[in-house]
């Protein structure tokens, strides 16, 4: 059953005739727009007053709740995985660098010991030869002084005697040669062998250094990922914050209007149970004093006609639309 067969039936049970299937209303809709204009300005009235706030006792979640909820991400500040590598070569090749130096150093110092050495035999056994010269240069001058006194200086005797001192002369410088070039030579040696072990040294410390760097190189990677892990686990934890939140916020906002819903009812149900109460009644009794005077003031026919379906009239007496149609549906026509 619809609200207009409704309204019929009470109309006709209260008058005790059906309303006409037709009737003409036009010559009185100024003077129900006028009606509804003076009810319009009752309702917002109404509103205005401190006594309308539907609002009231709730706090509006949708205002009270930011949207979203917003948080400050991590950000890897660190070096991209080139810089890292390229920053540890160079910190590597510098303490190489370094330590190299140290082992040069500390060769050419014992090297220099070595050739101080080899200059010291060279010139001791230059000494050695000076000093054969020296000798043999003696001995022939005296040679030839004693030759002269004996009147034997033009003689084979002479030649004799300097072919056998240059021989000798020559003999013993030989002898020193080969004592030189022996002692020189394990200097040379010993010298060498300190070359070697420096080159040794210097290899090791490159095959020791490219292994310190490739550790130190994963090390960092390793630990730049552990962050960068650890930072995205975060992030991903406030995103979830996020997501639930705006989820939280959706819920409470449905849930408080549902509870607003659900809470007129109650309020309207009561009202319609039990009438309005305070500001309210005042306000909408007012209203309805205003339809009734112009209602029963049409002929009968007339305001039944124009009551039915009048969702606009309805809508501005509230409860008391119920009473208006029953009222006018007893008036007698």
């Amino acid at each position: 059953m619809t609200w207009s067969d409704f309204t019929n039936k009470v109309k006709a049970f209260f008058t005790g005739k059906k309303v006409a299937d037709y009737v003409d209303t036009s010559p009185y809709v100024d003077g129900e727009n006028e009606l509804l204009d003076k009810l319009g300005q009752l309702d917002e009235e109404y509103k205005n007053s401190g006594a309308y706030d539907p609002g009231k006792g709730y706090e509006d979640l949708s205002d009270l709740l930011p949207e979203e909820q917003t948080f400050e991400y991590l950000k890897y500040e660190g070096d991209d995985e080139d810089t890292i590598r390229q920053n540890t070569k160079d910190k590597y090749d510098g303490l190489l660098e370094d330590e190299k130096q140290k082992v040069s150093d500390s060769f050419d110092v014992k090297t220099a010991v070595v050739e101080n050495k080899k200059d010291a035999t060279n010139a001791e056994y230059d000494q050695k030869q000076e000093q054969v010269d020296k000798d043999y240069d003696d001995f022939q001058k005296a040679l030839m002084q004693e030759l002269v006194k004996k009147g034997l200086y033009r003689s084979s005797i002479k030649q004799g005697q300097t072919d056998a001192n240059e021989q000798a002369r020559a003999w013993e410088s030989s002898e020193l040669t080969n004592k030189r070039n022996i002692d020189v030579s394990k200097l040379d040696a010993e010298i060498a062998k300190l070359q070697g072990e420096a080159n040794t040294a210097l290899q090791q410390l490159d095959i020791s250094y490219a292994s310190k760097l490739d550790t130190e190189i994963e090390r960092l990677l390793d630990k730049r990922a552990k962050e960068i892990e650890s930072i995205d686990k975060y992030n991903n934890t406030l995103k979830e914050k996020e997501a639930k939140y705006i989820q939280d916020r959706a819920k409470a906002i449905e849930n408080q209007l549902a509870q607003r819903i659900k809470d007129q009812l109650e309020i309207n149900n009561l009202e319609n149970k039990y009438g309005y109460a305070g500001e309210k009644k005042e306000n909408y009794k007012q209203r309805y004093d205003l339809a009734y005077e112009y209602y029963t003031s049409l002929p009968h026919d007339v305001a039944l006609r124009m009551l039915q379906d009048n969702k606009k009239l309805e809508d501005y007496l509230g409860a008391y639309y119920g009473k208006l149609v029953t009222d006018i549906a007893r008036s007698k026509g």
